[in-house]
């Protein structure tokens, strides 16, 4: 296999309280890779406000500033550690990737920006990859090809404990051809490269050296933006690099933006000019923003899934039968309508989107079909009903929501739930004890800059999160890691899309995590910029936009 899928470092990493956030920031409910990206999703002790009234005193879209409220938490800004989409959304504007994905649907386009070309095939294990020569970091020193090389074995190194670690194992060693080029030794050919490298963002190995500063809240990138000052999971202010030399167009001379919890707030916020620019406007606050004149709202469907985590390792969902169950036992329609208010598709054939081209339509589709779905627990020995669950139902809107249609759904089959409310750092204590049966979580994995199926797919599936956090195991488990190793080093594209196929029928049928919804990203913004386009995922992108 490409890489090794237990980490011997892992008993270490839980150990570590920081270490232990930042995973389950990427593997918890509400994080990006379970359905992977929101990331950390929102916290109570966050400002309710935006950063407009406390920044420097400017107005809102004046002198050259735009204030924004996300609703995504973000701690520090390491792009090698953190995955959480608060995070993501922040470090667009400090780092430049070696390359960088279109934000804007279909989201296909891959465009060099911190490297000059796609990588260049030496051999089928050798790839070169010319450097911009003029990227210079915020401290007014060079990027060099030392610096690129420093961040890739930044990610593989075992002590910094990466969640990218898993994708470039296929990475051998980087060598310094000269001082803008590096040179990748691989283990195995792949036609991935260039969509992994997405996630390399150039860090200066002497800022890192210098300070730990540059690896929390002083981060030092190449991006359009630097770090004028920044307070952990409440709000930061950019200022423009002038120095900057890379290919994205930035009208405005300063970013304030604020994480602000509470999903009314960011609505008043927008309304009352304090914020140009609000993520994840509530669903029933949608129609109404829409009806008025200074603000525009919009959707945009992605990645964004929500679904149910089951403890695959013991009673009652070591039997596959009863997770199908559950599938079958959830009315996704109805919660579509009344909980999302049509800003969400119901999932049924599969968590890949049936657009992307390495789709395959699974051999299981599931219906809102509750007799069929008491057949099967009939089948599994629970025909009588009164099973006792442990459901943990974090307290965000959009899963709140849910929670209740959801609990009545399950006790119509015959499971007597115990809701479990609360935070979600509250409840992610209790999946990695193993002390629940299901778990209502969301995310978006692509949220990382990688939207390919394998990369999807291995987030979730590959090494030790479904172990840890779902408790799956065996053979459907160990068939799908071979198989994510398989297309990884497929020659093609064909060789690629079969061995997905296979993983996409294998996770549908053995069903560790539940899909239920694809869920619309929400945006809104002032009618007064121009050029503004919401994306698919959380953050916001004003490249090109004025006002």
């Amino acid at each position: 296999m490409v890489g090794a899928r237990r980490d011997d470092g892992f008993a270490a990493l839980w150990s570590n309280p920081i270490s232990r956030r930042k995973l389950l920031q990427a593997t918890g409910a509400g994080a990006l890779v379970l359905g992977g990206g929101a990331g950390a999703g929102c916290t109570s002790d966050a400002p309710s406000d935006s950063p407009d009234e406390t920044a420097n005193g400017n107005d809102t879209g004046r002198d050259g500033s735009l204030s924004a409220s996300l609703a995504n938490i973000f701690r520090d800004l390491d792009p090698t550690t953190a995955s959480a989409v608060g995070t993501v959304a922040v470090n667009n504007y400090i780092y430049e990737s070696l390359y960088r994905l279109d934000p804007f649907p279909p989201r296909t386009e891959l465009t060099p920006e911190l490297a000059t070309e796609m990588p260049r095939e030496i051999d089928p294990l050798t790839h070169r990859i010319k450097l911009r020569d003029d990227a210079v970091f915020h401290d007014g020193s060079p990027l060099t090809a030392e610096d690129v090389a420093f961040t890739i074995e930044r990610i593989k190194d075992p002590d910094v404990e990466s969640l990218f670690a898993r994708f470039f194992e296929i990475v051998d060693a980087v060598d310094v051809v000269d001082e803008h080029e590096i040179e990748l030794n691989l283990t195995a050919p792949t036609t991935l490269l260039a969509q992994r490298l997405v996630l390399v963002k150039g860090m200066s190995q002497a800022a890192i050296e210098d300070s730990p500063d540059a690896l929390e809240l002083e981060p030092v990138g190449t991006g359009p933006y630097r770090v004028l000052s920044a307070v952990s999971g409440q709000e930061i202010t950019l200022e423009r690099f002038d120095e900057y030399t890379g290919p994205r167009e930035l009208n405005y001379d300063e970013l304030h933006i604020a994480v602000t919890a509470d999903g009314s707030a960011r609505v008043s916020a927008l309304r009352t000019g304090r914020a140009q620019v609000i993520e994840d406007v509530p669903a029933s606050s949608f129609d109404e923003l829409e009806s008025e004149d200074d603000v525009e709202v919009d959707s945009a469907r992605g990645d964004h899934l929500t679904g149910l985590m089951f403890h695959c390792g013991k009673p009652p969902f070591d039997d596959v039968r009863v997770r199908q169950a559950v599938m079958y036992g959830i009315d996704r329609d109805g919660i579509a309508e009344t909980a999302f208010f049509g800003h969400a598709e119901p999932v049924w054939s599969g968590e890949i989107s049936p657009d992307d081209p390495d789709y395959a339509e699974p051999d299981l589709t599931y219906r809102y079909d509750p007799d069929y779905a008491r057949q099967l627990l009939d089948e599994a020995g629970f025909g009588d009903g009164g099973i006792d669950v442990d459901f943990l139902a974090g307290d965000l809107d959009y899963l709140a929501a849910q929670t209740p249609l959801i609990e009545e759904n399950l006790r119509e089959l015959g499971f007597v739930p115990n809701v479990i409310p609360g935070e979600l750092e509250s409840l992610y204590s209790r999946v990695t004890e193993g002390s629940y049966n299901l778990f209502l979580m969301k995310g978006d994995t692509s949220a990382l800059g990688a939207t390919d199926v394998e990369f999807l797919l291995r987030w979730t599936y590959y090494g030790n999160l479904p172990r840890q956090f779902m408790y799956w195991e065996g053979e459907p488990l160990e068939r799908v890691e071979e198989l994510l190793d398989e297309a990884l080093t497929a020659p093609d594209d064909d060789a690629r899309s079969s061995a997905l196929a296979e993983v996409q029928n294998i996770v549908q049928t053995e069903v560790p995590i539940g899909r239920l919804h694809r869920v619309d990203y929400l945006t809104g913004w002032s009618a007064s910029l121009d050029g503004f386009r919401p994306v698919p995922t959380a953050g916001f992108v004003l490249d090109g936009v004025t006002g």
